[in-house]
């Protein structure tokens, strides 16, 4: 579903608070600090430690990322459990685990079922008290964070966030990355990993946070019995080096094998809790969060000089960096780098208008809304707060502070602190080191791809990229909605995650861990239309990519025993999207535009379809999905095609044969008619979504409808400028096209007050007449043209996603050149077209339309 670009911005907006979260803090004997939340809504919970010790603390292995490897390790058995035993007991109690590592913190969470809290603790606690750091585990592990920084390498954003930190920070560790320079990492031992826990993983340096469906009491007892007993040990904090202040302009430049050239602007700012953090926060987000900030629509919009704009204020305790980065053709380099500084040097002048502050404190409150609707949320906000300041309601002052803003204070702390003379940039690209001359060409840019139809008769695709040598593995099986029954709804998911719980010759283990051993990953899953199942590996690892991939889909095990981990995951998606109202509105306005023929169901299927399930179920569903005339595999990166058309001949040789599951240009007939429905949540906000039954995928009118689906969507759209800013009636409004195969459905929606839903409603009906009278206006088609364009060609930059789209593609009928031509396609509808196209699906008579109110 598309995401909601608008946010509130009338002028009651701001009387919008975050919640107190009510969550107690209690610390133990041995200086854990344990913060529970109880969160009745749901039989969920979220279990984080929060270790204050991150890449910042490294001391005289600065710079080694030995943080992130220790975060790495702990993941790789301990005195009682294994590494298998570590994800499958965790996985066993229907519970999904990571961690993360950031400049001041690392943080190991688990959500999961609120009656298995005990048992999440019980792990988390093994984990971070009894590891062993293997010697030859963490030899493995760090080939992997080798590879996982090769990756790193080859990405741009984190090529010039890296060059950015580097320039702006002399002293202080945040000029280092996080995960660690590769010559420094290498040099580090079992002893240097092991002494860094030994240091800093100690009670007195350590905080839980629990949130969800628990009891404050027994969740207590519960964490005494597994932390209670864990020693206090003297701790000496780490003393930072003090960043001195930068008195002078600063620049770098790194070469890049790229078509496309990335600046970043930056300057150092206080702290985390200094005062001017909410001013400057709410700074970035005027210059460049979404389509409505300023350097958008001045460098994108209007002088079409960036492909993409954003501005962002992060910080450590004691310093941060506010940064701008954008990204052009080499040729408009100079001319973006101007244009940046000319929209922040006028924002120094005059600082933001009244409204356009409003939309930004309305947009950062509502986004906090957002995050606690989670358990995960609740406890992440608990634990940054308290890390922070050591406060439960840190988050609400913050963003009392956000709410007081005025223009002025903003306008004074661009002024204070985005001075030329503190002024760090970088530049990354294609030749923009002085001394450097290579350079990329067209034909590197883009794959050389060539289709093959294999001697069983299976469709291979193959993109030769040798940019960098990473390779990406796509097969796609026709499955999904159009194969199921609504007895049998959601089985392709759930037998897709089936495949993944063992084959007749790996374990569940084998497979989870066979290529992230080398810095790979597995893709195994399923939607509305297909199997996807495929693998990103680096140049070398193709060979085995491919093998696992159709043991797979070959050899599938499908243990009677792991069936009902599977199905209860899948059921809390389906319970957790009943919680979302504009998820509840496009469901109900889905099952009533398609009544009568397939896509009335989702790919998750019921809460009845999917308990009901049974492997016989999968097993058919698989058997006829895995046939060779039912597929399409595609391989896109550093290879030859001649090379990997003979491994997937191997690899794929007992593919049964078979023909298409689904026929091509199937029509389906619906058999409900346009009405209105009201549906009650126990929710506070109000939905409408007004939709409309159109074509498929396959249908030239697609095209048209994508146009207006951009022109509708952005903050620029009529629906936004009329319906939230001129009348202050929406908190975000929007629209979503749905195209598949043989149906589809336009949604118009907006998420408005309660108390103003008939207005709301007139208003977007008001719209979607004129559309559907009058089409679009030259400058939406124009602006919808450009934000098409921009989204297709952002999608060819990677192998994953070319893999990914042409074989789709070429699956669907469409061929898997249709990529290619559809520039040609978009510049050929006209305004009449679109005209047409609006007459012929939108208007009143023809409107599906469902209001998700309070109770």
């Amino acid at each position: 579903m598309k995401k909601v670009l608008a946010r509130a911005a009338s002028a009651k907006a701001t009387a919008l608070s975050v919640p107190s979260l009510d969550a107690s803090v209690t610390t133990l004997p041995n200086g854990l600090e344990v913060i529970v939340r109880e969160d009745h809504a749901h039989p969920l919970v979220s279990v984080q430690v929060w270790i204050k010790a991150g890449s910042m603390h490294e001391e005289q292995h600065t710079g080694a990322g030995i943080a992130h490897c220790v975060e790495h390790m702990l993941f790789k058995g301990t005195e009682k459990r294994n590494p298998a035993q570590i994800s499958q007991g965790i996985q066993a109690l229907g519970g999904y685990v990571n961690a993360y590592t950031s400049f001041n913190r690392t943080v190991y969470w688990i959500d999961g079922l609120a009656e298995h809290a005990d048992g999440y603790l019980d792990i988390l606690a093994d984990m971070i008290r009894h590891s062993k750091f293997d010697a030859d585990e963490l030899t493995r592990e760090k080939e992997v964070i080798r590879r996982e920084m090769a990756m790193d390498n080859d990405d741009p954003g984190s090529t010039i966030q890296h060059l950015m930190q580097a320039t702006a920070f002399r002293q202080h560790p945040l000029r280092h990355p996080i995960i660690g320079h590769r010559e420094v990492f290498d040099q580090i031992t079992r002893a240097d990993v092991h002494g860094f826990v030994q240091r800093h993983y100690v009670p007195n340096n350590a905080f839980i946070v629990i949130a969800g469906d628990v009891d404050t009491a027994a969740v207590l007892e519960t964490v005494r019995s597994f932390f209670g007993d864990w020693q206090r040990r003297a701790f000496d904090p780490v003393l930072l080096p003090a960043e001195p202040p930068q008195h002078g302009s600063r620049s770098a430049a790194k070469n890049f094998t790229t078509e496309l050239t990335r600046i970043a602007l930056g300057w150092q700012i206080p702290g985390e809790n200094h005062a001017d953090k909410p001013a400057l926060d709410v700074l970035a987000f005027l210059l460049g969060s979404g389509r409505s900030s300023r350097l958008y629509q001045e460098l994108r919009e209007k002088r079409s000089l960036a492909h993409y704009v954003w501005a962002g204020a992060w910080c450590a305790p004691e310093v941060g960096l506010f940064s701008v980065e954008a990204e052009c053709n080499p040729a408009d380099a100079d001319k973006l780098k101007k244009g940046m500084l000319e929209v922040i040097a006028t924002l120094k002048k005059t600082g933001p208008g009244r409204a356009e502050l409003q939309k930004a404190v309305c947009a950062t409150l509502s986004g906090q809304m957002r995050t606690l609707s989670t358990v995960k949320g609740q406890a992440g906000s608990l634990g940054n707060g308290w890390l922070l300041s050591g406060s439960l309601d840190y988050q609400r002052q913050f963003l009392n502070a956000i709410s007081a803003l005025t223009p002025d204070v903003i306008r004074d702390a661009a002024r204070r602190y985005l001075t030329p003379e503190a002024m760090s940039t970088v530049v990354v690209g294609d030749d923009v080191e002085a001394d450097t001359k290579a350079k990329s060409t067209a034909d590197s840019a883009r794959p050389d791809i060539q289709r093959f139809k294999l001697k069983n008769g299976l469709i291979l695709l193959v993109g030769e990229n040798p940019r960098l040598p990473l390779i990406s593995v796509r097969t796609n099986f026709l499955a999904g909605v159009l194969a199921e029954t609504d007895l049998s709804a959601g089985v392709t998911q759930i037998s897709a995650q089936m495949l993944l719980k063992g084959t007749k010759k790996r374990a569940a283990e084998e497979i989870a861990s066979e290529l992230e051993n080398r810095g790979g990953s597995l893709i195994c899953s399923a939607d509305a239309h297909r199997y996807m199942i495929g693998a990103d590996v680096m140049r070398g690892d193709e060979a085995d990519a491919l093998d696992l991939v159709a043991d797979l889909i070959l050899n599938p095990a499908l243990p009677q025993a792991q069936l009902a981990e599977v199905k209860k995951r899948q059921i809390a998606n389906i319970l957790e999207e009943k919680e979302d109202p504009l998820t509840v509105a496009m469901r109900k306005a889905r099952r009533e535009i398609f009544a009568g023929q397939p896509f009335h169901r989702t790919a998750l299927g019921t809460e009845q379809s999917v308990a009901a399930l049974k492997l016989t179920d999968c097993r058919a569903m698989l058997h006829a999905s895995f046939a060779t005339g039912n597929g399409v595999i595609s391989v896109f990166g550093d290879v030859k095609a001649s090379v990997i058309k003979a491994q997937v001949e191997k690899a794929f040789a007992k593919l049964p044969r078979g023909n298409r599951q689904i026929a091509m240009g199937r029509e389906y007939h619906a058999s409900a008619k346009p009405a209105a429905w009201t549906e009650h949540l126990d929710k506070e906000q109000a939905v409408i979504v007004v939709g409309f039954r159109t074509v498929g995928l396959e249908d030239r009118d697609v095209h048209a409808l994508n146009l207006i689906d951009e022109a509708c969507s952005d903050m620029g759209s009529r629906l936004f400028n009329r319906i939230r800013e001129e009348l202050g009636l929406a908190y975000y409004v929007g629209a979503q096209n749905f195209a598949a195969m043989g149906a589809g459905a336009f949604y118009f929606y907006v998420g408005t007050d309660p108390k103003k839903v008939k207005l709301a409603e007139k208003e977007l009906m008001a719209q979607i007449n004129d559309l559907a009278d009058n089409g679009l206006h030259a400058d939406e088609i124009d602006r919808a043209r450009v934000t098409w364009r921009s989204s297709w060609l952002r999608a060819q930059q990677g192998n994953t996603g070319m893999a990914d789209v042409c074989a789709w593609n070429e699956i669907n009928g469409l061929g898997w050149d249709h990529f290619q031509k559809l520039p040609g396609i978009m510049a050929d509808i006209s305004s009449k077209e679109i005209q047409r196209v609006a007459a012929k699906y939108f208007g009143e008579k023809k409107a599906f339309i469902v209001r998700v109110l309070p109770k």
